[in-house]
This record gives C-alpha cells, structure tokens and sequence, in this order.
C-alpha cells in the first residue's frame, strides 16, 4: 500500500517530469519516472483533480482504438517577471513559464522616492502591463538592483546610485505587495545568471562577470551556482583598493570614476567612451593606462580568488573595453595557469533582466522539488536562449507591439500578485 510520503514523492516526479516537458502522456510519464501504469493513472486523475494538471485534446494516433489524452502542466501560460533596476532606468520582461516573451519595456526609475515608494512603483509597472494585455498576474518575480542584499533578513545596503532602496523597506514592502512571490538580488549576479544560461558564459560551470556601468559590480558563479555570501558582500570588488593611498577600483575604472579623471585633465569630453576609444596619447592615453592597469589588477585577483574558466565584461562601458581585451588577455595569461577567457557580454543591456526571469524561472522549477536535474537546467537554459531569441527579434515595446500582443492573448485570473 503506498504511503502518504511516498505518494508525495510520486506526485513530485509527476510534477517534475511535466514542468519540464510542458506537455505528456500518461505512457511518457511512465516512461520518465518508471511509475507503474496504475500509479500514474490514480496520481494524475488526483493532479488533474486538484488543477496541477490540465487533459487537453486527445494526441493523434494511428486511427485505432481509444485516443491518447495529452496532459499539459497547469502553469506552462502563467506568467514569470525579471526586472532590471537601475539609478536611472529599470527594464521589465514578462514571459510565461512555457518560455513565451510576452512583454519588454523600459520606464526610467523615479528620482527622490523613498524605498516604500519605490517598491510601490515596481509593482504599480507590472500590474498596469498585465491589465493592459488582460493577463495574470506574474507567479514569480525578481528584482536585481545595484547593492548588496543581506539574504538572512533582506537588508540592502551598498547601493550608492540607488540610495532609496537601502535598508529594509524596499524590499519588505515589495514582498508584502506580491504575498512573498518577489525576491531581490544583486544586478550583477543577475547579469551573470543571464550570461550563464543564455550568452558569452554558457557551457562554463565557473564563471565570473564584471559589470562596468555608473559603478562597478562583480558576480561569481561556482559549479553553476551564484556565489553571494551570507552578507551578499561577494563580488563587492568596487571597494578594493588598488594603491597605498586607498584609490579604490570603482573611482578609476568606472564610468563615474573615469569621467571624473577626465574633468581633472582638463578635457571637455569627459564621455568614458571619447577616453577609452580614443588613439592612446596625450591626457587620454594617461587615463587609459591607468584604466588598464585596475582592470589587470581586477582580472588577477579573480582569477587566483575563484579559478574561473571565463570573465566576462559587461556594463555600459564594456564595449569601450573591448578593444583592451586582447592585451589584457595576453598578460593575464603570463601570471595565471590556467588563464580565464576574457569576453564581452553578448546580451548586452537586457542581460540583467533576462537573469532575473531565467532565476525567477528557476524559482518556478523548484516548486516541485529541490535542486534542478541535469535534464531541467539543460530545458532552462533552453527556455532562456528562447526569451533572448524573441527579445533579440522584437526590442523593446512599445504600444503597437503591446496591442498585438493583447490580441493574442486569452484573458487568465490566475496567480494575481
């Protein structure tokens, strides 16, 4: 007679099999599982009972004897959210758990708001769009924000183009607006997760991603897994000093840090791209070097710290530190064995919102069950190359393509925030 444990434990390979397919039969779910053939008939009759899963239109056969019902797991059209904030802009993508782009769209991040306020604002954004295209509401969302989150109690701190959000009321008041379906993370571990399964770093279980923007950001992953620590003070390498007199990595090479060396020499253009793709003489030359030498600096200490097999560079000035790679890729090699591959993003500026929907879709996954198989992370890496397909193909919305997209979606109640 089986258990209420181990019925649990079946249901949870039924669940496990379907999230990951989105679509089966009972002999298939026998098949993945190696549940008997009665087992999975009174389970399913159960999921489908209880909503989890929905019997659709009989599978085609070879004309002969009873049709084969197709089982769909429920929330392959519920809806996921990975949002990207930053001091200035914060981008949003809605996709459904089947891997289906439904909306993309940047809002620039109100100035003066306190950390309520802003968090109000997240999911006013959010709402609005779903009501616009008459769909649910998300059922997992996430929010990368430029600082430091203390994940034992929540806490930002460290966020100095973003100062609203630090403390706890960002981020309490966002999980009380969504019934605790919304987490926050860090952007550049975020950016990494995107790079991970979908860009410059797939195929690498340790990898490592600088972020240079307006500040700068480090994310580690270790055997595919974030690294953030308990304070989530991992990759705050911004702070690191870089010279006696306590000169710290973010003032030299960031975009911040080299506008501001910039306005000291005396230049009119103090764009950190006019510095860094200029010819490398004069005052500009100075300011390169010296951009140079931080950034060699950065890629050692990562490479002795974590032993990634890529680093890969992104952020708002990552293009105007391409042209620096190769150099810098040949030192490196001469103090490092083995020496990482130094790459720029391939997703670009919606590489931190695509990490947050491939982690809220994660979050998705995990529902049924603990850490993803190898199967289930092969299937999100997939879905994620899916996301990043259609952003590539539509950019950002705006209110023709959210019209079309209205049209071709079916009102839904479920999972409202």
């Amino acid at each position: 007679m089986e258990t209420s444990d181990a019925r649990r434990e079946n249901q949870r390979a039924i669940l496990r099999t379907m999230a990951r397919r989105k679509e089966s039969t009972r002999h298939q779910i026998m098949a993945d599982t190696g549940l008997s053939k009665a087992t999975v008939s009174r389970l399913v009759r159960q999921l489908v009972e209880d909503g989890s899963l929905i019997e659709t239109r009989p599978a085609r056969g070879n004309g002969v004897g009873r049709p084969t019902e197709v089982l769909r797991f429920r929330g392959v059209s519920d809806l996921v959210c990975g949002i990207d904030m930053g001091g200035t802009n914060t981008r949003f993508l809605l996709a459904t758990h089947g891997a289906e782009l439904i909306a993309n769209w940047r809002e620039r991040t109100p100035q003066g708001s306190d950390g309520r306020t802003l968090a109000r604002w997240v999911v006013d954004q959010v709402s609005t769009t779903c009501a616009r295209l008459r769909v649910s509401e998300p059922t997992a969302m996430v929010v990368g924000i430029p600082g430091t989150v203390e994940r034992a109690i929540g806490t930002i701190s460290n966020a100095p183009n973003l100062p609203a959000i630090i403390g706890n009321d960002f981020g309490g008041t966002l999980h009380r607006l969504t019934d605790g379906r919304a987490s926050v993370e860090n952007d550049s571990n975020l950016a990494l997760a995107g790079e991970m399964r979908a860009g410059a770093a797939a195929g690498h279980d340790n990898a490592v991603m600088i972020t240079v923007g307006t500040g700068v950001g480090v994310g580690v992953a270790l055997d595919r897994r974030l690294v953030t620590g308990e304070a989530g003070t991992v990759g705050e390498f911004g702070v690191m000093p870089i010279d006696l007199e306590g000169t710290t990595l973010e003032s030299v090479i960031s975009g911040t840090g080299i506008a501001e060396a910039a306005r000291r020499s005396g230049l009119r253009d103090v764009r950190p791209e006019s510095i860094l793709e200029a010819a490398p003489r004069g005052r500009r030359g100075v300011i390169q070097a010296r951009v140079n030498a931080a950034l060699f600096n950065l890629v050692v200490s990562l490479g002795v710290a974590y032993e990634p097999s890529v680093i890969v560079i992104g952020g708002g000035v990552s293009t105007s530190l391409e042209r620096m790679l190769p150099a810098l890729q040949a030192r490196a090699a001469a103090v490092l064995t083995p020496c990482p591959s130094l790459v720029v993003s391939t997703l670009g500026d919606p590489g931190g919102a695509v990490g947050a929907t491939a982690e809220a879709l994660q979050v998705v996954n995990e529902i049924v069950g603990d850490d993803l198989t190898a199967d289930e992370e092969l299937q999100l890496d997939l879905d994620v190359s899916a996301i990043v397909a259609q952003l590539a193909s539509r950019g950002d919305e705006n209110e023709a393509n959210l019209a079309t997209t209205r049209q071709r979606l079916r009102p839904s109640s479920r999972g409202e925030l």
